[in-house]
Formats: C-alpha cells, structure tokens, sequence
C-alpha cells in the first residue's frame, strides 16, 4: 500500500455497537420454540418497504433509556420489545401489529414480524439456514442473520427494491455450511440470479482470520461480506432493460462482457496489476468490472453507514445533520471529505489502543469518481422506486 497524501488518503469507519459492552448486547430469549422459520415464496406486492427517516441511536417507548440494535428487552425498565423497520423505531411487543418475528426464540431475532407469526422483513429472504444439527452452527446463523438484518434495513431506507414484480422476495440468502466430507466440494461465497450463497464459516472470527490472512486481504468482515454480494444482485436488477444504465457504468467500471471465470482465475494466478492503488479499491476489485462494482458499492454503503453514525454520537460536530436518506443525495468528493476528516481521528484512537485499522483503504481521486457513479446510482434507483410506490 503507496503512503498518501493530499485529499483522499486511508480512512476508517465506524459501525455502530462496535464498541458496545456485551452486557448491553444481551438478547434475552422468548420461551418457545426455537425451530427455523423459512419464508412463504411470495411477499404481497403492498410488503414492498419504503423508505423511513431514521438515525441510529433509539430510546425505549416507554422509558427512553437508550436501546442497542441488537436488543430485545429495554435494560432499563425491561420491557419486551421489537424493531419495526419500515418506522425505525422499538415499539413493545404487545403494540407491534405483527408481534416478534417468529425466528426470535432461534436467533434472537428482535424484528418485527411482517404478519401475526410469521417472520420478519429480513428473515423473510432467507430460504436456506444452516444444519442446526451440528454444533455451533445456531451460534453461526444468529451472526450473519445480524449482520444481514442492517444491511436489509440499509436497503429499506434507502428505497431499492426487495420485491420483484410478481411479489417475491429478492435478494434471496442461502446460508451453507460446508459438507461433513471434507473430500467434498466446498460451499462458495457467491452471487447468481438472485441469490447470494454465504458460506457459514464466515460467522466464526478465527476463521475469517484464517481465510484473510490466506487471501492476504486487508478487510474481511460479515458487513463487508453482505454489502459486496448484494451489490452483483443490483447490478443486475438496476441495469435489466435500461441501456443508458449499463453504457453509464460500463464507461466507469469496464465492459461486464468480458468472460469472468476467466478474468478471476488470471487474477489468482497474476495478482493484482502493480498500479491497482491508484485505480481501484480493492485488490480484488481489478479482477473483473464486476468485482469492481460490488467492491465499491460495499464501500458506498460503509461510507454512508458510517457517517450517519458518527453525526448521531456527536462525532461529527460540522455541518447539518443528515440521516442515510439524505446522505445518499451528497455528491461522493463532499462525503468523502467529511469521511476522511473523521477517520483521522478514529485512526489516531485505534493507534492508541492497538488496534489494526477497520478500514485499511486508500481513496484516490479515479476510486472517488467510482463511489460517486455508484453513489449517484443508489440515490436515483432509490428516488424512483419511493415514486414508483407513490
């Protein structure tokens, strides 16, 4: 990685709870059963989300004591409560029309349900959850179904489409562990056609680890993970039938129609070409235009995520607030000046505690243009689909 100077220089963002004791993470369990649910294949056209005005900070309904995202009970007064994600608020249980989604027993799963006992808007997409069976894959399925439920309310706020036409959920999430033969194929982290394949040995920290420092990644995280793969989803559903869309983001990111098994087997026999710093996000990101889009929308979402997150503790002390909703609508070379200021900071108190960097990345002036095709993708796909649902 080149040292860096000027504008746009390495920068770290901060997500929200990261730092949040365990304690006040606790999710006490439901009584109950705590058998999977999986969705019915079709979500009434009326379930389509919209867009909500929402920060990331909540207050319990009935005592105001501040409430984490993971939480299922206020801490404070002990009220029972669930997250109604079109609103972006907690409401008690006994207030919220549909009641806890039905996962909550299995997965701690503190959304509200789409209808009385059935699930959530996010566990909704999921159809394939791990063998349950095996130990530790409970554990492992409650992780990634957290990580998937920020980025479905991402995708809620900021208006893309979780629908098709017909009313089916899309993007559609399998969760695989990898076979007990070990002589067996192995589940591969991927996209296609709507549906994204994660690999389950993702939710355990050490293998993660294990599997960066193999690939000699500098950031692999579920957020991560989640934010990629759902960005090849909307590629394909962004650009489907509209040719000025795909020539746009063909002049930013390449010609898509280059053979792709084959631009990702030269890239894990090449590497990266020696200039990608200056050009690319990632690495991996030079290895085909695709990867290129889905690694920069990820750090689209983290960007935004972030900075919404550091204006609502106080972090950011300049400017009008602005929810995710309204931070979309900023072109990228302000975001990412407001982005790089706050990181130096968050860098400075990384360095204090020991940490490594969360967000090891150099932002040069062709990798802004990129977030900025991407950003202003999001923002258009969004303001249509709020108009679309009226």
């Amino acid at each position: 990685m080149p040292s860096v100077a000027g504008p746009f220089s390495p920068v770290l963002p901060l997500r929200f709870g990261q730092f949040c004791l365990d304690a006040a993470l606790a999710q006490p369990n439901l009584p109950g059963s705590a058998e999977p649910h999986l969705p019915s294949a079709v979500f009434p056209l009326s379930a389509q989300p919209t867009g909500c005005q929402i920060v990331q900070r909540h207050a319990c309904p009935c005592c105001q004591q501040e409430i984490y995202p993971q939480n299922t009970a206020c801490l404070n007064c002990g009220a029972d409560l669930v997250f109604a994600p079109r609103q972006g608020v907690f409401v008690e249980v006994a207030q919220s029309p549909g009641g806890p989604c039905c996962n909550r027993a299995a997965i701690a799963c503190n959304w509200q349900a789409e209808t009385t006992g059935g699930l959530c808007l996010s566990c909704a997409h999921t159809t394939v959850v791990p063998d349950l069976g095996l130990a530790g894959n409970a554990e492992r399925w409650e992780r990634l179904e957290t990580a998937k439920r920020a980025l479905i309310l991402m995708l809620v706020r900021l208006g893309l489409p979780l629908v098709t036409a017909e009313g089916i959920a899309v993007p559609r999430f399998e969760l695989k562990g990898d076979p007990v033969d070990s002589a067996a194929p192995r589940v591969l982290t991927g996209h296609e056609n709507g549906t994204i394949t994660i690999n389950i040995a993702e939710a355990d920290d050490a293998e993660r680890a294990r599997i960066r420092a193999q690939m000699q990644e500098p950031y692999r995280t579920l957020a991560g993970h989640f934010r990629h793969e759902v960005a090849h989803h909307y590629w394909e559903v962004l650009t489907a039938a509209d040719p000025a869309r795909i020539a746009a983001l063909r002049v930013v990111f390449g010609d898509e129609r280059q053979d792709y098994a084959a631009a990702l087997q030269s890239h894990y026999v090449t590497g990266a070409p020696s200039d990608w710093p200056e050009r690319f996000i990632s690495a991996y990101a030079s290895a085909h235009p695709w990867e290129d889009f889905a690694e920069t929308w990820a750090h689209v979402l983290h960007m935004l995520d972030g900075l919404e997150t550091a204006q609502a503790f106080g972090l950011i002390l300049s400017g009008p607030p602005r929810t995710l909703e309204r931070l979309v609508e900023v072109p990228m070379p302000d975001l990412a000046r407001d982005w790089i200021s706050l990181s130096l900071g968050l860098n400075a108190v990384n360095q204090a505690m020991g940490h490594e960097a969360f967000y090891p990345f150099v932002l040069s002036p062709a990798v802004i243009d990129k977030l900025e095709a991407v950003r202003a993708l999001m923002a258009e796909a969004g303001a249509r689909g709020r108009c679309e649902l009226g």
